[in-house]
C-alpha cells in the first residue's frame, strides 16, 4: 500500500455520523454520540470531532490503542469531577475508564487515536 502523504478535509465538508456509522469504532452504538471522521477508513489517521447530546452517558470502556481527548465545548463529569473546555485526557491502550457523562449543554471534543479505536464496553 502506498503511504498517505497528505490528507486534507474541511470540517464543513465532513458529515456528522452516528457512532455506529463512524469508521473505526466497530459498529458500537451509543445514543447521543456523533462524529466527524477526518481520516481514511482503511488507514487512518484516526482523528475525530465528537459531539455528545446533553446528558449523554458513555459507559466504562476501553480501546485498542492510545487515546487523546481535548474538550472544546461543554462539560464532562468523569470520576466524580466535572471538567470544562480545555480539559486534556490521555489514556494508554487497554485502560478501562468511564462513565463519561456530558453536561446539560452537551459537549464537543477532539479525539485522536493511534489506530482504529474499536470501542470495548467493560464487562
Amino acid at each position: 500500500m502506498k503511504p498517505l502523504k497528505v490528507l486534507a478535509k474541511r470540517g464543513e465538508d465532513v458529515p456528522w455520523l452516528t457512532l455506529k456509522d463512524t469508521p473505526g469504532f466497530g459498529g458500537a452504538d451509543i445514543p447521543g454520540v456523533y462524529c466527524k471522521f477526518f481520516g481514511d477508513p482503511d488507514r487512518g489517521p484516526w482523528f475525530y470531532l465528537v459531539k455528545h447530546d446533553p446528558g449523554t452517558v458513555v459507559g466504562k470502556h476501553s480501546h485498542d490503542g492510545d487515546v487523546i481527548h481535548y474538550l472544546l465545548e461543554g462539560a464532562w463529569k468523569l470520576g466524580g469531577q466535572t471538567f470544562g473546555p480545555g480539559f486534556f485526557q490521555y489514556e494508554r491502550v487497554g485502560l478501562e475508564y468511564g462513565p463519561i457523562i456530558s453536561g446539560p449543554e452537551g459537549s464537543v471534543f477532539l479525539a485522536i487515536y493511534d489506530r482504529a479505536p474499536s470501542f470495548h464496553p467493560a464487562a
